[in-house]
């Protein structure tokens, strides 16, 4: 039985590792792991695909929650079965093994604090959940999908925001230092547990990859888990295993040295975009002038035939990401990619089936209103900006008491 467990652990543990190498991340400094990760199993992803039968890839790139994730995963967790089962019939590894195990569960803890602090930072600085754009606070609550509605609500609140990145941030920095470790994987178990439910309840595309997180979690809690349920449940008087950092290099200052700069490139990871910016609250990142939502107050000429533009406009929004989104009478919207030509005074907006819309445009910074003029048919559109931010969800109401409402 003993034997079992060994293997079952040596299995999932080199399974970790190799999912933290190949698992595409969003790391600041490289996108090599991700052209590695291509260049090695994209085209065996397809055919693994294909042999199955009914995995239905729409997109052969490796992104979250995608039929190519899923597989690699699957894929990743085959290789470590057969290298594990190889590897054990060699003298080296049966010598060797609990040197690169516990060489893996450094680089597995080191590379889970990384991450929880890249997403802390991003909620705490409010670049995950960012203020609500304007054509979401205009669409009507029945027609927003659950992960729209989630972001949205969250992204309302700066101090909420702030709180939850300091729960993923505080046990991030416990991982750094061994006699907090233990401590701090069994904060960030219960913490990486409600991201997980978050995102399955919301239908939130990250499940998978938090579930990962979860699991990278629980391993580097499992050989705890004993002395943990001894304690909290049985009451018995108990004592953890030292988290020590095993000494492989003889010098005390190189390996403060080593460790010094690893943390530095986590950090840096984490807050790099931040420093560059020099900017913390992204409420407060700057947004184009003309960024907003627009009320449509007339289109001329009404009844065109034979026209592109939908004339039963309500309203115009202008996203922060260059899109343009049209609002029709039944509430329905349409996007478009917005490019901004300042100087011939200009939009061209480019839709998904590769049509192109180009409007002129007036903007008066007195009266709030924009023309938009398609040179195309000469419809215009008059609309006035409205003042979006003054909406109730906006208002940083806060009542100790009902009898305040």
């Amino acid at each position: 039985m003993k034997k079992i467990k060994s293997f079952i652990y040596q299995i999932v543990t080199l399974f970790a590792f190799l999912a933290i190498l190949f698992i595409p991340f969003s790391f600041q400094y490289s996108t090599i792991q991700s052209a590695i990760t291509k260049f090695l199993f994209e085209d065996l992803i397809v055919c693994t695909a294909k042999k199955a039968g009914n995995i239905l890839i729409v997109n052969p790139e490796i992104s979250s929650d995608s039929a190519t994730l899923y597989l690699l995963f699957f894929i990743l967790f085959l290789i470590a079965v057969i290298a594990v089962s190889i590897l054990s019939f060699f003298d080296f590894w049966k010598t060797h093994k609990n040197f690169i195990f516990k060489a893996i569960q450094l680089i597995i803890t080191y590379y889970l604090a990384c991450v929880m602090l890249k997403y802390g930072f991003n909620k705490i600085f409010k670049s995950q959940f960012y203020l609500p754009e304007p054509n979401t606070l205009f669409t009507p609550l029945g027609m927003l999908d659950k992960d729209i509605l989630f972001w949205s609500t969250m992204g309302t609140s700066y101090s909420y925001n702030v709180f939850m990145g300091l729960m993923e941030v505080i046990p991030a920095l416990m991982l750094l230092y061994h006699r907090t470790r233990i401590l701090g994987l069994f904060i960030l178990s219960g913490v990486l547990l409600n991201v997980v439910f978050i995102n399955f309840g919301f239908d939130i595309s990250v499940k998978l990859y938090s579930s990962f997180l979860l699991f990278l979690c629980l391993l580097l809690l499992s050989p705890f888990l004993k002395t943990i349920w001894q304690f909290f449940i049985l009451h018995k008087t108990t004592m953890l295993n030292n988290f020590a950092e095993k000494k492989w290099i003889a010098s005390k200052s190189l390996r403060l040295i080593l460790k010094t700069i690893v943390i530095f490139f986590i950090f840096m990871e984490s807050l790099y975009p931040y420093l560059l910016r020099t900017q913390y609250n992204d409420d407060n990142e700057f947004r184009n002038e003309l960024h907003g939502a627009y009320e449509v107050l007339k289109t001329q000429p009404e009844n065109t035939q034979n026209t592109s533009v939908n004339q039963n406009i309500k309203r115009i929004f202008i996203h922060r990401q260059n899109y343009l989104i049209f609002q029709y009478q039944d509430d329905t919207m349409e996007d478009f990619y917005l490019e901004i030509n300042p100087v011939k005074k200009q939009f061209v907006l480019k839709g998904y089936k590769g049509e192109t819309i180009v409007f002129e445009y007036k903007y008066s910074q007195n009266s709030k209103i924009l023309e938009l003029k398609s040179i195309e048919t000469g419809i215009s559109i008059h609309s006035k900006s409205l003042d979006w931010k003054k909406l109730p969800l906006l208002k940083p109401l806060f009542h100790w008491t009902v009898d305040e409402i």
